[in-house]
């Protein structure tokens, strides 16, 4: 089930009998200022370097970055794809190294860390890669998607602007051999999905939710499931409204089953059970809640921040209610009435979420919002903290930016 460096490369189509010259009066800059989502150039190459490069001297090194690029993009563009996927997505390790997630001491006073042992989040990049680096950011017009901007350049030549600018201009002059430093550039200013720390979630269960039946209202590109397996619980059901992600949770769960059966050690088994439905729907469209009244222990999950990621699928929250009340309510405040159907008493319901808002609604308190939801039908919360890294930073993921924590809200039935 893994996704390959040879899958990847099958994506592109290279053109590599470009002359250097008309690969060179073809090389243009995206305008960042479109909103179209069509990858707007803003100008040709020269013309573009011609105007913003008056007190500096990238115009006089411009044949060098160009010769650069033509290498890069034309005469060795697997060179560049391959260390790009390499550093990225690609597996080294076996399977059943990410089914032995390790215990780690990751609260101190009411805040998780959250990116203690993060490497096992990887091979959820992994299996979900095609979907995960075609997720767009904030509004489906997004085309600083990472799939998106890499076909744009490797395919017809368009930069992105901020590639020119000085300090990565320079940076992709003085390539010679390894394109680390040029990954590193190209990947500030790329949109994409996130993946939930799988040693984060599991080290939530492990100090607040104890139980055996886990019930996740989303899959979160299979991290879940993931920390599941190294967790105390038996029994894992979760919805998805991405038919690839619901497809590889099963085939997770078929190389889980194997691993345990030629384990040295005693694994205790373990069941899974996944639907492919919006959760708000769980209660019409499936038997989960008619097969799970009052079985369920916990609930915990990351749910969607309403607009900011569009994905591939026609059932998204956003897609079926754009106006953000109407979200909440037939979104949300649905989902949370499935999961207090299927909780026991005194089960808990738990979720992380940020104080997101997007650009059209900045009085949006999105936190606060949905915790007063689920407040109306499980009384007052406790609130912890998650830490997603320790220095605030303008390029970082949009819903970490304002501050690095996010809200973890945890009630009880």
């Amino acid at each position: 089930m893994l996704y390959t460096e040879k899958e990847f490369l099958k994506l592109f189509n290279f053109n590599k009998t470009i002359s250097f010259e008309n690969f060179s009066q073809q090389l243009s800059v995206l305008n960042g200022s479109d909103t179209s989502g069509n990858f707007v150039v803003r100008s040709d190459l020269d013309t573009f370097v011609d105007r913003v490069a008056k007190k500096d001297n990238r115009k006089s090194r411009l044949d060098l970055y160009k010769r650069k690029l033509y290498k890069m993009l034309v005469t060795e563009p697997e060179v560049a794809l391959a260390e790009w996927f390499n550093r990225t997505a690609a597996i080294t390790e076996d399977l059943d190294h990410y089914f032995q997630i390790p215990n780690a001491n990751i609260l101190e006073g009411n805040t998780f860390a959250g990116r203690t042992n993060s490497k096992y989040g990887r091979i959820c990049k992994n299996i979900n890669f095609e979907k995960f680096f075609n997720t767009r950011k904030l509004y489906s017009n997004d085309f600083e998607y990472t799939f998106g901007l890499m076909k744009a350049m490797f395919e017809d030549f368009k930069l992105r602007n901020s590639l020119v600018g000085p300090a990565f201009f320079d940076h992709i002059c003085k390539i010679d051999g390894d394109y680390g430093q040029f990954w590193t550039d190209f990947m500030m200013g790329c949109n994409r999905a996130s993946i939930f720390n799988p040693a984060t979630y599991k080290g939530i269960l492990e100090e607040l939710l104890p139980g055996e039946t886990l019930f996740a209202p989303v899959m979160g590109w299979n991290s879940y499931q993931l920390a599941f397996y190294s967790s105390q619980f038996k029994h894992f059901v979760a919805t998805d409204v991405i038919p690839e992600v619901v497809d590889n949770g099963k085939k997770l769960h078929a190389e889980w089953s194997a691993y345990k059966d030629r384990s040295l050690f005693e694994i205790p088994d373990k069941t899974v059970k996944l639907y492919c439905c919006p959760s708000e729907r769980l209660g019409k469209d499936t038997d989960f809640v008619a097969r799970y009244q009052n079985q369920v222990d916990a609930v915990l999950f990351s749910p969607p921040y309403y607009d900011l990621e569009i994905y591939d699928s026609p059932d998204q929250s956003f897609a079926n209610y754009p106006d953000y009340e109407d979200w909440l309510l037939n979104y949300w405040q649905a989902t949370v009435i499935i999961a207090k159907q299927v909780l026991k008493p005194g089960g808990r319901f738990a979720f992380v979420i940020s104080n997101y808002r997007n650009k059209a609604k900045e009085e949006v308190t999105i936190s606060q919002d949905m915790r007063d939801v689920v407040e109306t039908y499980f009384g007052t919360p406790t609130h912890y903290k998650v830490q997603w890294s320790a220095i605030a930073a303008g390029r970082q993921a949009k819903k970490t930016r304002g501050g690095n924590f996010e809200d973890l809200w945890l009630f009880e039935r």
